[in-house]
C-alpha cells in the first residue's frame, strides 16, 4: 500500500498545490484545520503529516502536540508549513515534536525531497518497530508488543466502559515433547500452535502474542468473559486439528493446550484473591494465569475461568465444543 499524506492548512489553494505536486508519491488526504487534522488522523493514521503553523482556531503547535499525545500518532513525523523563517518559530515547532521545517512560498524541489527524505525514514522506523516487537520463531507479536497493546486496550475499555479480556494459553507437557522428538521438531510444533491460534480468531482487534517459552497471550476487546469462553473453545480446537504427534499429551496422542480466561466484567466477587484497590492490567493478567493454572491442575487440554461457568466442560468429551462457534463474531 502507497504511503498515507496528510496535508493541513486552511488556504485550499496550497493544499490543490502541494497534493499536485506529491500526488505521485502517495495516497493525499487534507484537512483546513487542526481540529479536522486530528479527525483524520485518528481515522486513519497517516505516514507524514505537513502541517500548516498558523491557521484560525487550532494553531499548527497544538495540533502536533495533541498528536504526540496520542499514543498511536506520536510516531508520525510532522513537517511544518510556515511563512516564519526566525529561529524563535523553529525552536518552538522542534520542540513540539516537529521533524522538519519548510518554508513558504514552498519550492516543489525542497517540498518533494523534504517528504521523499521523511517518508524512507519512516519506513526505516517502522520496519525497525516491528522486528523489535515481533518474535522471530512465531512470527508473532513478542512480549512487549502485547504489554504495549495491553496498556492501551486497558486504557479504552475504561474510557468508553467496555469489557477487556484476557487469555492464557500453554502447551501442554511441552518440555516433554522436547525431551520426547528433540529441540528442532519443538521449534515447528510451536510455530505451528502460533499459526493456528491466529488463524482462530476472527476480529483485526484481536490478538495473540507469544508471552514467553510455550506460553501463549491472547486480548479480545470488547469482550467478556463468556465470549472469551467461546474463544477460549475455538482455540483449543484448532490446535487439536493439527493433529501434531505427542505420545506424551494428554489429548488422544496429539498437541493441546490448556487455556485461563480472564475478563474485566467480572465482578468483584468472582476475582478471588485479586490484589486489594481497583483492578488494573496487572490483576486481569493474574487473573488469566490462574486460570491457566486451575486449567492444569485438572487435566491439561481444557479451558478455564476462576470461577468456571455453570455447566462448564473439558473440550474433549465433545459437549463444550459448540457448532455456532463459527458465527461468533462479536465475543460479547
Amino acid at each position: 500500500m502507497p504511503p498515507s499524506l496528510l496535508l493541513v492548512d486552511d488556504d485550499p489553494t496550497l493544499i490543490q498545490l502541494m497534493g499536485r505536486l506529491l500526488g505521485d508519491l502517495g495516497r493525499i488526504r487534507f484537512a483546513t484545520s487542526g481540529e479536522a487534522a486530528l479527525r483524520q488522523a485518528h481515522a486513519e493514521r497517516p505516514d507524514l503529516i505537513l502541517l500548516d503553523a498558523e491557521m484560525p482556531g487550532m494553531n499548527g503547535f497544538d495540533t502536533c502536540v495533541a498528536l504526540k499525545a496520542a499514543p498511536d500518532l506520536s510516531e508520525v513525523p510532522v513537517i511544518f508549513v510556515t511563512s516564519h523563517t526566525d529561529l524563535d518559530h523553529e525552536m518552538l515547532g522542534f520542540s513540539v515534536g516537529a521533524a522538519d521545517f519548510i518554508h513558504k512560498p514552498v519550492s516543489e524541489h525542497i517540498l518533494r525531497a523534504r517528504v521523499t527524505t521523511h517518508l524512507r525514514l519512516k519506513q526505516m522506523s517502522d520496519e525497525l518497530r516491528r522486528l523489535a516487537n515481533t518474535d522471530a520463531l512465531t512470527e508473532l507479536p513478542n512480549r512487549r508488543a502485547f504489554d504495549a497493546a495491553l496498556a492501551r486496550e486497558w486504557a479504552r475499555s475504561l474510557r468508553e466502559t467496555q469489557p477487556l479480556c484476557c487469555l492464557m494459553v500453554d502447551i501442554d507437557h511441552f518440555k516433554d515433547y522436547n525431551d520426547r522428538y528433540g529441540h528442532p521438531a519443538g521449534d515447528v510444533c510451536l510455530n505451528r500452535v502460533a499459526q493456528a491460534l491466529r488463524g482462530a480468531l476472527l476480529r483485526p482487534t484481536d490478538m495473540v502474542a507469544r508471552y514467553g517459552g510455550e506460553e501463549f497471550a491472547v486480548l479480545l476487546p470488547n469482550t467478556t468473559r463468556d465470549g472469551g469462553c467461546l474463544v477460549a473453545e475455538r482455540l483449543l480446537q484448532a490446535v487439536l486439528e493439527l493433529h501434531l504427534p505427542h505420545e506424551g499429551g494428554v489429548a488422544d496422542g496429539i498437541v493441546s493446550v490448556s487455556i485461563g480466561v480472564a475478563s474485566s466484567d467480572e465482578s468483584t466477587e468472582q476475582q478471588g484473591n485479586a490484589a486489594v484497590g481497583e483492578p488494573d492490567s496487572a490483576d486481569l493478567m493474574r487473573r488469566a494465569d490462574r486460570a491457566l493454572y486451575l486449567a492444569k491442575h485438572q487435566g491439561r487440554g481444557m479451558a478455564r475461568t476462576i470461577e468456571p461457568p455453570p455447566g462448564a466442560v473439558s473440550p474433549q468429551s465433545g459437549e463444550g465444543l459448540r457448532a455456532n462457534l463459527d458465527s461468533a463474531e462479536r465475543y460479547s
